[in-house]
């Protein structure tokens, strides 16, 4: 190649120089944050420091004995006997046998050249460690490793924590609004097509409202329209409700009853331990969680004062009536609860009296007819058990 044609050769000094004075310039600039300089030591620190190194000085003395151990051979094994012609025996099985013998011998020291070779390898690995790391491996260690140091370098509440953790929460919560039911229809219009006028409501419960003499004052969680409550409130019993629906609240407080908005687990959590002499719960625990019903037994146990008692009516899935009408008539219901099951729950939280009413049987025209002929009237019983069982069932439990 023609003399004028080379690249020519760069100054190293001279780019050395450039790229100082351009970064001493972004400093001035204020281009770079404040400790970068600090941060970046420690990084390398870390970077280099961050691998032990093992004590291998009892692997490389094994190692050098293994070393310096001799090689296989025919005569290093022991023709010597104590016994009379024993010698003699030894040396002439070695003559007859000395072929297989060696070959036996050629590969045990095969084998042994190969052992050395692999711990030597491993020694060295161990003691150079640097060397033998994977690249990619180290690049992802390291860049653990600065992760780690930078969270341990900036503090939680610094603003792009803040901005990030802000946003998070934004995500979740904008996920439980899409999920969450909001119908352009009101629960009082829903409750008076589907669960009938306020005095067929008021009819339906007077047996239970009667459970709660001698229990004031009573907490209706989940109150819905109130009838409950007034039925309570006519046996002279003290009475207040909470309810989630705005609505149901604003025309229940209209009718002068004493009915709060808002979660009736969260009220029945904030009441003082022993300060309740009731609690009713009607067709609420089919729109629990499995957690919120289990720690409803429990706050329940802790609220009412000991003789206090709680009434809970809910849909009895026994019925498998109930699946083909009632339950799934209404959206917001979760999974229904068994009988024995709230029982277990209930006697398990320290209740003294747990004992079950079964309520809202199928109408009668609904449910399969006998004919009079013995083994086909059994039959038709059984399947009205299995088919036409109580729509509900209360539990009735006594502190």
């Amino acid at each position: 190649m023609p003399e004028d044609e080379r690249t020519p050769t760069p100054d190293v000094n001279a780019l050395v120089d450039g790229l100082r004075a351009t970064v001493e310039q972004r400093r001035r600039d204020g281009r770079y944050p404040p400790g970068l300089e600090e941060d970046l030591d420690a990084h390398f620190h870390r970077i280099v420091t961050h691998r032990v190194v093992p004590d291998l000085s009892a692997l490389e003395a094994a190692v050098s004995r293994l070393e310096s151990l001799p090689g296989v051979s025919v005569g290093r094994i022991p023709a010597e006997s104590t016994l009379p012609g024993g010698a003699a025996l030894h040396r002439a099985m070695s003559r007859a046998l000395g072929r297989q013998l060696q070959g036996v011998l050629e590969q045990v020291e095969e084998v042994s050249s190969a052992l050395k070779t692999v711990v030597t390898e491993l020694a060295s690995a161990l003691r150079l460690p640097n060397t033998h790391f994977h690249p990619d491996l180290v690049g992802q260690v390291d860049a653990l490793q600065e992760r780690m140091a930078a969270l341990e370098r900036g503090p939680l509440d610094s603003p792009a924590a803040l901005a990030d953790l802000g946003r998070r929460v934004e995500a979740l919560e904008a996920a439980e609004a899409a999920r969450r039911f909001r119908p352009w229809f009101s629960n009082d219009a829903f409750e008076s097509q589907f669960r009938g006028s306020a005095d067929d409501l008021k009819s339906r419960y007077a047996d239970l409202a009667a459970r709660f003499d001698g229990c004031s004052p009573v907490l209706d969680v989940g109150c819905g329209r109130g009838e409950f409550m007034e039925l309570l409130a006519e046996r002279g019993l003290e009475v207040r409700g909470v309810e989630l629906d705005r609505a149901l609240v604003e025309a229940a407080v209209a009718r002068g009853l004493a009915v709060s908005h808002g979660d009736g687990l969260e009220a029945l959590g904030e009441a003082a331990d022993g300060s309740l002499g009731g609690i009713a719960l009607i067709q609420v625990a089919e729109h629990l969680s499995q957690q919120q019903l289990v720690n409803l037994v429990l706050l329940a146990f802790d609220k009412l004062r000991p003789g206090g008692r709680i009434v809970l009516e809910t849909v009895n899935p026994q019925s498998l009536y109930v699946f083909a009408r009632a339950f799934y008539l209404d959206p917001t219901h979760d999974r229904p609860v068994h009988p024995a099951y709230l029982t277990f729950l209930f006697r398990q939280a320290g209740f003294a009296g747990v004992e079950i009413d079964w309520r809202s049987p199928p109408p009668g025209e609904e449910i399969l007819q006998l004919t009079g002929e013995a083994r086909h009237d059994a039959n038709v019983e059984r399947l009205n058990r299995l088919l036409f069982a109580p729509q509900d069932y209360a539990l009735i439990a006594t502190r």
